[in-house]
């Protein structure tokens, strides 16, 4: 048996082919050869077989790509190798790596290796020679997207490694023609490949042909510099690089060295002179920290002939510090670990990346680092690497417990200065001399200062520079005989903010206040009160002179230090104005989520006491679809702004922005989030002292706990706002939180309980006109009923409900009534009515982007099209409801999935990939405590035991 992913995916059994189908059937087994024995995660198969799909929902489909395959691998005997991998949403393929051919290639090209690094060249040659032949074409070639295409580079990285390792092989053993016929294709096409180069120009002048070599020199010499703008480490003697027999893969990951590069020779020196393999490059802000480790990573680069890897560490910036374990992850990456075979741990990490650096020679640059604590993991054991740590602050942990040397850098002389600035603005008249030493004494020899100045000089052609000197120099003296090179830079940065017009510099200023990581043009409008368009135009400006970025389309970013600058300067205006400007982008984000749910969930009372704010243009939704476009685009800065809200003082905000965009929230199940914020809303409720909002903000929490399963929880919240809103004689709440309450008591079991509640808020919803109310409790009782038996009693109470809702417009909550009215048929035995009211509840739900419901509704859906001998629907609706139940986070909801897919199996004839579903449904179910195990365990039960029966193993006993 032989299987092939080095050219269009195969399989060989017996001498023929077997079919393995169409090219997205055949480019999923190709990823889990490629994985062998690995768990490979469904969302990774689904980007490499079609890229990032954005909206489209591609699992159905990969399961039933899964489903065909695995009557595929049955016609060679392998009916048990596609596994489901419960816990993680993951598959695996139990084959021998040894019959997969791009698993033999790595094996006899590590054999190769080693019989390189033994002095055996022949033997290295022969194993090649078999080996290559092995590709047939492109590898992988049904996947698709940016992610399958670097997959393939790597792979042909490997490749190219092995011809120029069988090139080296084959110049060892005399037999130099057969080298130049072996590359005379490939030195076309990797035409800046030192490596090949080398041997091309050893294989040329070994047969004598040394005019032709030098021609090669020369020409390569030349391509190389243009393209890398550095040095190519070839020659027309010869070189050997060792990595042929120490790396799997040569990793080139380093920033660009600059081109116009000046001074640090004493530094640079001083660098080379050193013994050890950490130093530590330490200095002010802006002083050309990682320009001076990148200049000279890029001089060293032929002593360290297997790679280079570069790392920001993100110690100062707006994002957080790199964690060593994220970083050991991405170095892993960039060495060719896939990602889903890298290790959880950080110490199994580093561990990998031992292994894999062992006696290699990798130059490794570890930027920006924040403290010994964040390095010390990352940094290789083997004397044979360097690594080079650049850090505004001095690492004394290192310097102390491991002797790392330390080199700290200096700002720039004056002629260093001088010369880089007019290097950087292209001053060709010996005239601006004068002009260029003032500004260039004015930087404090910051290369960062240098090029802002830099760019500001070319922006104004027509201005002398003796003249801009003069403009900066009065700036520039105020902070003269700071010793903080930050003063520097925010002495640069005053100079950029001044040539601004007064409207961007205002703005500039303005925006500094939004809390999130990015944000748009409306939002920016609400903060500085302009109109959106002049907003935009505005913004477009300053993302024009870099004081802020593009992120995407029509969203913007600050850099880290223009951040910090723009509050700094923001520190100077009217604190009474500031809190006006912070004051309108919190109402902006409240009245703007409050809109969003109007159109979404029109049947819900307002917020009490929303603003008026006239001063703020809110955005305005046409559809519920737009709204929620908005709100999932906006769902990270509405937690962010309602935390700010929670901790500057503006308490109201703080409250009614998490109470506005709970309904929508919870959509997504983003439990976690929805808990924080709930919780910090009480706190800014309380500090408020408005009894409606702690009340209000108290029944999102309770229903926030029970859709987690913590039914105490849940029960305490419910209990403290009704005793709060019976205090204040708030009947309209009472009568909410009493049936919020009766709700938990139904998913505890104590329903006779529940349904005596129930009664008494259906009378006080109904005489207080309360529509909303009616129709939830009415839903409630139908299910309540429904578990007591009384059908009659629960199609009653459902259908009320549905009326109601249908009647006021109530979309979720009519999916909810459809979805109810599909459990009950089901129940009774009425299976086509149990049918209709299902597929239309999860149509509502799915445009409602209700995924929990949806999921509830599928698992009902399978099992109505299971009796209905609906086979392949009922599998189908299995499975998007496991997928719901996975994107939800729900382990409960998992549980009834599983079950659920695994009875539509077993009534589909296929016991063995019932009794799969069952052992995950088990292992996820084993682990859970509550009032909903005994039901599930009950019915994973009666599984369990039927595809036992049915299995062919206990039919054969």
């Amino acid at each position: 048996m032989e299987f092939g992913i080095l050219g269009t995916t195969e399989l060989i059994h017996d001498g023929r082919v077997i079919p393995l189908g169409p090219a997205k059937q055949r480019g999923m087994i190709a990823v889990l050869l490629y994985h062998a024995g690995e768990p490979v995660r469904v969302s990774t198969m689904i980007e490499l077989l079609w890229g990032r799909p954005g909206n489209v929902d591609h699992r159905p489909t990969l399961y039933s790509l899964a489903s065909r395959l695995r009557a595929a691998l049955a016609q060679a005997g392998l009916d048990k190798a596609l596994v489901r991998v419960s816990g993680i949403g993951a598959y695996r393929l139990d084959v021998d790596p040894g019959t997969i051919d791009l698993h033999r290639f790595r094996r006899q090209l590590t054999e190769a290796r080693e019989a390189t690094a033994q002095g055996r060249p022949e033997s290295s040659a022969e194993i090649l020679l078999r080996a290559l032949p092995l590709w047939r074409g492109d590898p992988l070639p049904e996947l698709g997207g940016a992610r399958a295409d670097q997959l393939r580079r790597s792979l042909g990285d490997v490749l190219l490694d092995a011809h120029k390792l069988l090139a080296e092989s084959q110049l060892a053993c005399g037999r130099p023609h057969a080298v130049l016929d072996q590359l005379d294709r490939l030195i076309q096409i990797y035409d800046l490949d030192e490596g090949l180069a080398r041997c091309w120009i050893r294989a040329l002048s070994t047969v004598g042909r040394h005019d032709e070599a030098k021609r090669f020199v020369i020409a390569f010499r030349r391509r190389f510099r243009k393209e890398m703008r550095t040095e190519p480490d070839v020659d027309i003697v010869p070189t050997r690089s060792a990595s042929w027999s120490t790396a799997d893969r040569i990793p080139r990951h380093m920033r660009p060295d600059i081109a116009d590069f000046t001074g640090r020779q004493a530094l640079l020196d001083e660098l080379g002179e050193m013994r050890g393999n950490v130093v530590v490059i330490t200095g002010m802000p802006g002083v050309g920290k990682t320009t001076l480790a990148t200049h000279w990573a890029h001089r060293r680069r032929q002593m360290f002939p297997d790679g280079q890897l570069y790392l920001d560490a993100g110690a100062y910036g707006l994002a957080s510090p790199v964690d060593p374990q994220d970083a050991l992850e991405r170095f892993l990456r960039i060495l060719g670990v896939p990602p889903d075979q890298i290790p959880v741990s950080l110490e199994q990490r580093r561990d990998r990346f031992e292994d894999l650096i062992g006696d290699r020679r990798i130059f490794l640059l570890i930027d920006n680092v924040l403290d010994s604590a964040q390095v010390r993991p990352l940094i290789p054991r083997s004397m044979n690497c360097l690594t080079v740590i650049t850090s505004r602050t001095r690492l004394s942990g290192l310097t102390i417990r491991d002797g790392v040397r330390t080199v700290t850098v200096a700002p720039l002389s004056e002629d260093e200065s001088t010369s880089l600035l007019a290097r950087i603005v292209g001053s060709k008249d010996a005239s601006d001399l004068d002009g260029l030493t003032a500004l260039a004494e004015l930087s404090g020899g910051l290369p960062l200062a240098l090029r802002i100045i830099g760019e500001r000089v070319a922006e104004r052609p027509r201005s002398g520079i003796a003249e801009l000197a003069g403009e900066l120099r009065h700036r520039l003296l105020e902070t003269a005989g700071e010793d903080d090179q930050a003063a520097a830079l925010t002495t640069v940065f005053d100079w950029s903010y001044r040539a601004l017009g007064a409207d961007a510099a205002r703005l500039f200023r303005q925006i500094s206040h939004h809390p999130g990581t990015n944000f748009g043009p409306d939002a920016a409008a609400a903060i500085a009160g302009l109109p959106v368009a002049h907003a935009e135009a505005l913004l477009n400006v300053l993302a024009k002179a870099h004081m802020i970025n593009h992120d995407s389309t029509r969203r913007y970013r600050f850099h880290g230090l223009l951040h910090q600058y723009a509050v700094e300067r923001s520190a100077g205006d009217d604190p009474a104005v500031v809190r006006q400007e912070q004051r309108r982008m919190l109402d902006w984000y409240l009245l703007s989520a409050a809109g969003a749910v109007a159109v979404t969930a029109p049947e819900w009372p307002p917020m009490t006491d929303l603003p008026s704010a006239p001063d703020v243009q809110p955005m305005s939704f046409g559809t519920d679809t737009e709204a929620m476009n908005w709100c999932a685009a906006e769902q990270d800065n509405l937690c962010a702004v309602s935390r700010w809200a929670q901790n500057h003082g503006f308490d109201r905000h703080g409250w009614q922005i998490p109470g506005v965009v709970h309904e929508i929230l919870e959509r997504y199940g983003c439990r976690g989030d929805i808990l924080e914020l709930n919780r910090q809303a009480l706190v800014a409720a309380r500090r408020d002292e408005h009894e409606v909002g702690q009340i209000g903000i108290l029944n999102n929490l309770g229903a926030t706990y029970f859709a987690v399963h913590d039914y105490d929880r849940a029960v305490a919240a419910f209990i403290e706002a009704r005793h709060l809103a019976a205090a204040t004689g708030n009947f309209e709440a009472e009568t909410l939180c009493s049936h919020n309450l009766a709700s938990t008591y139904v998913s505890l079991g104590e329903v006779p309980r529940a349904i005596e509640i129930y009664e008494r808020a259906l009378q006080a919803c109904r005489k207080m006109g309360l529509s909303v109310g009616e129709s939830a409790v009415l839903n409630w009782l139908g299910a309540a009923n429904l578990q007591l038996g009384q059908y009659q009693r629960a199609a009653e109470n459902y259908h009320q409900a549905l009326a109601i809702r249908e009647r006021i417009g109530a979309k979720r909550g009519t999916g909810q009534s459809h979805s109810g009215l599909g459990a009950l048929y089901l129940a009774s035995g009425q299976l086509r009515l149990a049918l209709w009211h299902c597929e239309t509840a999860r149509v509502i739900h799915a445009h409602a982007h209700d995924q929990e419901a949806e999921c509830d509704t599928l698992i009902t859906l399978a099992d109505v099209q299971r009796n209905l001998e609906m086979h392949a629907e009922a599998v189908h609706s299995g499975q998007r409801a496991i997928l719901l139940g996975e994107l939800v986070s729900d382990s409960f909801r998992q549980v009834a999935a599983l079950t659920a897919m695994g009875d539509a199996l077993a009534a589909a004839g296929d016991p063995k990939a019932a009794m799969d579903q069952a052992r995950m449904a088990r292992r996820i179910l084993d682990d859970l405590s509550g009032a909903h195990v005994p039901p599930l365990h009950k019915r994973l039960l009666v599984l369990e035991r039927t595809v036992q029966i049915a299995s062919p193993e206990s039919r054969a006993g």
